[in-house]
């Protein structure tokens, strides 16, 4: 089974404030903050079924600068391209599946 994000609170998460580049790990509930400018987020280059990742624009500057995600080799949503967030206020969530050799964003 792996390692994923409660949907209560913070319990289960490991929550990163982050305002410039930074490499991802399984679990990981990222408050981006771009505010001082666009900044990339790297994806783990491996994973196990279930790794979650939850990246938030707590600062609502995405659509101004942009936040990047690099996909570091695998696949989100089953493309190569690295994935650019550019809503205000997004919030999206990132699931590690092996079938697909890489990152599905969740529905909710």
């Amino acid at each position: 089974m792996g390692r994923y994000i409660t949907t209560t609170g913070t319990a289960g998460a490991v929550v990163r404030n982050i305002t410039t580049t930074y490499t991802a790990v399984a679990n990981d509930r990222i408050l981006a903050n771009s505010t001082s400018g666009a900044f990339t987020i790297t994806l783990p280059a491996t994973g196990i079924d279930g790794d979650t990742i939850q990246i938030i624009d707590v600062a609502g500057n995405a659509y101004n600068n942009n936040i990047t995600v690099n996909n570091n080799g695998n696949k989100i949503q089953n493309i190569t391209d690295v994935l650019t967030i550019n809503v205000n206020y997004a919030s999206i969530t990132l699931v590690y599946v092996t079938a697909y050799s890489g990152w599905i964003i969740a529905g909710s």
